[in-house]
């Protein structure tokens, strides 16, 4: 009886509880700023914002303690003296959240009875960067960057130029290959791999389903390899990305969305943003054909822009964009590794087509360099802060390190020439791969030129007069 006894007061004292946890309701409300669709507490890195808790409908509080913990103190931390809040009645508990780093995390709030949990809570913190006029700055100036680089891309584009690349169109097919299928697929793997989380992975993905951009023209310039072969191939590259890009990034970036609606693609102000971004290639190719004097203005303001741009874009960029040298070391193997094995891999592609050298280093150029600034730019305009962020740490580390590779490259390539491979001195003429495919190639003075490459390069070593600065504009060629 006795036993009898005792079990059925364990089974009135379960019941009881069991009645107290279904009757306690928690109610959480936020004195900072929100949205109707969203109910994260949103708090500045350094600032202070009370996040309000209120226990409510439980027919007994007596003993009852809410714990507040945060899941990442290197994110928030709780700004109280203690993490463990009485509970009474009628009374609501105010819990100060001071942001540590931007980021976004879980504050776990338990309510105890003396040793037991009998509800577990979480509520959602987004930690967001402090606001600066640099940032400002540097974002106005990528999108002009942006948007100089694709006029001026534009003004030296010639039909002629790319139907000659498209009568023969392996390079650009086995390019287009690389950056849309290879590229994306690519950065979805090493996101698996290294485990990143939601939003650098979606970081890395984007950036890899971007087509090519102004800085692999630059390198293919730099590396003495097919410079019009680079040009037709970002392009083509992007108009193709109006399609492609978005196609990717429904395929692997919803794979890392989560639970976070803010991470859902906006695939709409992606298109819309393609297509805007389409628009100045076509204006300089306008440009081009109908005020050549003009084109010739553009492309000769062309360096004076990009420096002053690089100026602006490091300088500035590097203390507005601080938090980004922050990151996880497996964000930067990600920025690390998706240009270098992309490059390897669309060189190794193109040498399996049997497509010559030069022409296979501007494909593994176009591969892996992609074109990180309209990411910067797109994923700054269509998602909210501090979203964009987290994302953008990925596409602002692959920017250094494209660079810092280039760089390297182009160093290594200048000391083989000198010391190791000389060839007698500097480059005596302006080359395209094959001059039967282009019978507009002329000889003045004994270098050779092509009538439909709009761009400058000094020739001769250093005895030779200012005449020998060989200009070649579109669709004529003039002589400075």
């Amino acid at each position: 009886m006795e036993k009898l006894s005792v079990f059925l007061q364990c089974i009135v004292f379960a019941l009881l509880v069991s009645n107290i946890v279904l009757a306690v309701n928690i109610t959480i409300s936020n004195s900072g700023e929100n949205d109707d669709d969203d109910n994260s507490l949103y708090v500045f890195a350094d600032e202070v914002e009370i996040l309000k808790v209120r226990i409510e409908d439980a027919e007994d509080i007596s003993e009852l303690t809410l714990v507040a913990v945060s899941k990442d103190e290197d994110i928030f931390r709780i700004a109280n003296d203690s993490m463990r809040f009485s509970v009474t009645a009628n009374e609501t508990i105010e819990i100060g959240i001071m942001g540590v780093f931007v980021g976004i995390e879980d504050i776990e709030l338990k309510l105890e009875r003396g040793d037991d949990v009998i509800m577990n809570v979480n509520h959602v913190i987004k930690v967001k960067r402090q606001p600066s006029i640099l940032v400002v700055i540097y974002t106005w100036s990528i999108t002009a960057w942006l948007l100089i680089s694709y006029i001026t891309m534009g003004c030296k584009m010639d039909w002629r130029i790319i139907r000659e690349k498209l009568r023969r169109p392996y390079g650009v097919l086995i390019g287009a290959f690389c950056q849309f299928i290879i590229m994306p697929a690519l950065s979805f793997g090493l996101a698996k791999l290294l485990n990143l989380d939601d939003a650098a992975a979606i970081g890395l993905v984007t950036i890899g389903s971007c087509p090519g951009g102004w800085l692999s023209n630059v390198f293919s310039l730099l590396l003495d390899v097919d410079f019009v072969l680079s040009l037709t191939m970002t392009f083509i590259s992007t108009v193709l990305a109006l399609g492609f890009m978005p196609l990717n990034l429904y395929l692997y970036a919803s794979q890392f969305t989560g639970d976070n609606e803010d991470l859902q693609t906006p695939f709409f102000d992606i298109m819309i943003q393609l297509v805007t971004l389409v628009i100045p290639v076509f204006i300089g190719m306008v440009i081009l054909y109908k005020f050549p004097k003009l084109a010739d203005i553009c492309l000769k303001c062309l360096k004076p822009f990009a420096v002053i741009l690089l100026v602006i874009g490091f300088g500035l960029g590097t203390p507005a964009q601080l938090y980004v040298y922050f990151s996880d070391w497996e964000i930067y193997v990600a920025g690390v590794s998706l240009p270098f094995i992309g490059g390897c891999i669309g060189f190794g592609i193109a040498k399996i087509a049997r497509i010559e050298l030069k022409s296979s280093v501007t494909i593994s150029l176009e591969t892996g360099v992609q074109n990180s600034l309209l990411a910067i730019a797109m994923v700054g305009i269509s998602y909210p802060q501090p979203e964009s962020d987290l994302i953008n740490r990925v596409p602002l580390l692959v920017v250094v390190f494209t660079s810092l590779e280039g760089t390297i490259l182009t160093i290594a390539k200048v000391v083989v020439q000198k010391y190791f491979w000389k060839s007698g001195g500097e480059l005596e003429e302006v080359e395209i791969r094959n001059k039967d495919e282009h019978p507009e190639m002329i000889e003045i003075d004994g270098k050779k030129c092509i009538t439909s490459v709009s761009v400058g390069i000094q020739v001769g070593g250093e005895e030779n007069s200012d005449n020998d600065d060989v200009s070649i504009d579109n669709p004529g060629f003039t002589e400075d």
